[in-house]
């Protein structure tokens, strides 16, 4: 008489195991786990040190942050700090006209935000000019669309409102004025509209909800009220 245990066919205990595995995937779901992120669009949002947060008290008070959890985006924050756009003698490191093709396009988004030219308005740099900027910008945008981004899915942000204290501190990002800032604002406006993408005047925004008491005490970045300025401005973009 033969004494030997019976067993499950395999097939049988592989189906039994991945019908669990769906389970619990379902459970997951359905219980709104903050690690799940499948089906979420994915927001590249591209900048320099205000678009990483730095102002902001933590990161879940940063610009970025705050759109899209406003829009229920996957956020992914491909900012920089201490960066340029225009890739202007004398080259700066990781300027965003020549990362934007690794950090954006490979990276194959579904919304892109744009938020630079305060830093290139402050550089000091003898080269560094509005049309250089807005040859660049034109560049970056004119290369996502050409991959295939949708121009109602770009945001470009005005450069962001500082103290006018801050336009002569911080050698070599010590050359700002409020004109210049204008220039660089009516900038991005151009790049906008020749491409019918959305713009933020992110520098008025602020100017006519606090000024100054939406930045820190470096009268250069934003505090948390102006990371959520920067934050309405960018979702009322047209």
């Amino acid at each position: 008489m033969n004494s030997h245990k019976s067993s499950k066919h395999p097939v049988l205990l592989l189906n039994s195991i991945l019908l669990g595995v769906l389970y619990i995937a379902i459970a997951i779901v359905v219980h709104g786990s903050t690690s799940v992120t499948f089906g979420h669009k994915i927001a590249i949002f591209f900048g320099d040190s205000i678009t990483y947060g730095d102002g902001a008290s933590n990161s879940s008070h940063r610009w970025s942050t705050l759109v899209t959890n406003a829009l229920n985006l996957q956020e992914d924050n491909q900012a920089i700090s201490a960066t340029v756009l225009q890739n202007t003698v004398p080259v700066l490191a990781n300027n965003g006209r020549d990362r934007y093709q690794q950090d954006i396009i490979q990276r194959s988004p579904n919304y892109v935000y744009i938020l630079y030219g305060l830093n290139d308005l402050r550089y000091n740099g003898a080269n560094f000019s509005t049309m250089n900027f807005q040859n660049d910008l034109d560049e970056v945008v004119a290369g996502l669309i050409s991959a295939g981004i949708p121009p109602s899915h770009i945001v470009i942000g005005s450069p962001p409102y500082i103290n006018p204290t801050g336009y002569s501190l911080y050698p070599p990002y010590n050359a700002g004025s409020t004109t210049k800032h204008r220039q660089y604002r009516d900038a991005t406006k151009a790049i906008a509209r020749r491409y019918h993408t959305k713009w933020a005047d992110v520098y008025q925004y602020m100017l006519n909800r606090g000024a100054s008491t939406l930045v820190s005490n470096d009268f250069i970045h934003p505090n948390d009220f102006g990371h959520q300025a920067i934050k309405d401005a960018m979702l009322k973009a047209n």
